[in-house]
């Protein structure tokens, strides 16, 4: 890039996605500002490759404890009057 042009500053941390897996992917971000710029495709590439894997990996199914409860039934419950 030539000198008269400023350089773009590098984001300091990625957004966070909500997802701890793709979150711990995106860190391999971190030391990209400090490689070669030949050295980034490969970077870029084998991130991609990670995360179509963890994308299309199904999700682990919730525990039963936190699973939703389902309504209560209409109809009398203890405790409550007609």
């Amino acid at each position: 890039m030539p000198e008269s042009q400023p350089s773009t500053p590098w984001p300091q941390s990625p957004v966070s996605t909500d997802d701890e897996a793709v979150d711990s992917l995106l860190d391999a971000l971190g030391p990209l500002p400090a490689q070669p710029v030949a050295a980034h495709a490969a970077v870029y590439r084998e991130l991609h490759d990670a995360l179509l894997t963890e994308l299309n990996t199904e999700p682990a199914a919730p525990s039963p404890a936190a699973a939703p409860k389902a309504p209560p039934a209409p109809g009398n419950h203890l405790g409550t009057a007609d």
